[in-house]
């Protein structure tokens, strides 16, 4: 990587370009990390949702457990773990970013931001390859339709990405404030898992349950992935704007602890 710094005096069109490349080489690193030396590393990382996906599947399936929604209920698992999937993969590899990326923050062109969009637009990337393939072998197999509201099923991934995006930033400030954040942050996930409303549909719990479950922004998404998915798909709880405002909120308050503690967050304490 050359070294060469970004000056305020630079053209705009210089610094972007500088930018692209910085991001570039970072995604070529962490794509070749992810993928591991295995020869079929791509296909390892494209089958975790997946197999997540089938397994539960098929426990419900042999359970005689209906699906609420459309033919399959190895599908409608699926409309809920991968909006739990693509968050939770962005949340854990964004915060942890930073300390895999130690190293590089030697460059004075690289910065902390920088590392932890290269592994956002990885994962995402290899999240929705996924999701791509396991919706078609579904469509193929007539054991689902085509998603019903295909541009805002794209505004809802889009939300849920950014969801991840700005928690994992968040996640990362604590984590450098905070040693036993980590610990903490998975033990909320194990819960989040459960009461996202990836097994059942939140729109039919008693309302005093179901008024507390609303407050958990990954029901939104989960809603919204499947009223994108399915054309008769009810749902009276489903706040976008909701959404929306936690991952704009949780990625400029991300952006702004990662200003305010970049001393810190170079000098790994």
């Amino acid at each position: 990587m050359r070294e060469e710094y970004i000056s305020p005096s630079m053209p705009l069109w210089r610094a972007l370009k500088v930018q692209a490349h910085v991001l570039w080489a970072l995604l070529l690193r962490e794509t070749s990390l992810r993928l591991g030396p295995h020869k079929f590393g791509h296909i390892l990382v494209l089958t975790e949702m997946i197999w997540g996906t089938t397994f539960l599947g098929v426990i419900r399936y042999f359970m005689d457990a209906p699906a609420p929604y459309g033919k399959s209920i190895i599908f409608y698992m699926f409309t809920g773990i991968f909006p739990f999937t693509l968050y939770r993969t962005l949340h854990a590899r964004v915060s942890a970013a930073l300390n895999a990326n130690r190293s590089l923050l030697s460059y004075p062109i690289i910065r902390p931001v920088d590392t932890l969009l290269a592994r956002a637009a990885l994962e995402s990337a290899f999240q929705l390859t996924a999701f791509i393939l396991f919706y078609s072998t579904f469509v193929w197999f007539e054991l689902a339709n085509f998603p019903a509201h295909p541009v805002e099923l794209l505004a809802a991934i889009a939300a849920t990405i950014l969801l991840g995006y700005g928690i994992g930033m968040t996640g990362m400030a604590l984590r450098s404030l905070w040693a036993a954040w980590g610990t903490i942050d998975n033990m909320i996930a194990r819960v989040l898992f459960f009461v996202s409303g990836i097994f059942f549909q939140v729109e039919f719990t008693p309302y005093y349950i179901r008024d507390i479950l609303v407050l958990n922004p990954l029901v939104h998404a989960i809603e919204w992935i499947r009223y994108c998915s399915y054309p008769n798909y009810f749902t009276q709880i489903l706040d976008r704007e909701y959404l929306l405002a936690w991952g704009l909120i949780s990625s400029v308050f991300g952006l702004a602890m990662e200003r305010l503690l970049r001393a810190r967050l170079l000098e790994g304490r």
